[in-house]
């Protein structure tokens, strides 16, 4: 099995979001490897050394059997531009450490910040975040991502955002977008939709 990898907002010390990132470790192990094992990561990170002022980006890379720890410095990624990929094939469920295909993709973004995937007429996700659409005083955000984002998660049950199919043909009916992972939050930047270039 490939490496898996998890990205965990580290601020000042506290950990965010924990609960979302251990689920979807558990369900990862589970599917790909069999483990059934709880992961509490509360715990696991108590037990590192890790930076007490700041925003970082504490990285784990792991399988059923490794963990490997890393603190980077966060720095937001300006993004302003988005390039409309299309690709039926691409697939990216769990969280792999080996990004290749998309990084494939990335290539083609002719100048913009990043790109906009579309895999069979739908809206998914951008290279290294999901996406939320303005409709009036509503976020909306694709039914079918190509990643299920623990921040995503987060936003969709507190009622923040709700999951729709949006299609390409779709994107003028809405006023703007954010980017949102677990690095980016709620209080994203919000950028019109007429800087996603098709």
């Amino acid at each position: 099995m490939s490496l898996l990898f998890e990205t965990i907002k580290l601020i000042d010390g506290k950990y965010c979001n924990l609960f979302y990132h251990e689920q979807r470790m558990i369900r990862s192990l589970e599917t790909l490897c069999g483990v059934e094992d709880d992961i509490i990561l509360d715990e696991f990170l108590q037990e590192l050394s890790a930076p007490q002022e700041g925003v970082y980006k504490c990285r784990i890379v792991y399988d059923d059997v490794t963990k490997e720890v890393e603190f980077v410095p966060y720095q937001v990624r300006p993004v302003k531009t988005l390039k409309v990929i299309e690709s039926d094939r691409i697939r990216y469920e769990y969280k792999y450490a080996d990004r290749k295909e998309i990084n494939k993709l990335f290539e083609n973004r002719a100048g913009c910040d990043d790109i906009l995937i579309v895999k069979k007429g739908e809206v998914t996700d951008t290279s290294y975040a999901n996406i939320v659409f303005r409709r009036g005083d509503e976020w909306i955000t694709p039914w079918s991502p190509l990643l299920k984002g623990t921040m995503r998660q987060k936003l969709i049950e507190e009622n923040k955002i709700i999951p729709e199919k949006i299609l390409l043909d779709d994107i003028p009916a809405f006023s703007s977008f954010k980017l949102i992972n677990a690095m980016l939050e709620f209080d994203a930047p919000e950028i019109d939709v007429s800087n996603i270039v098709s």
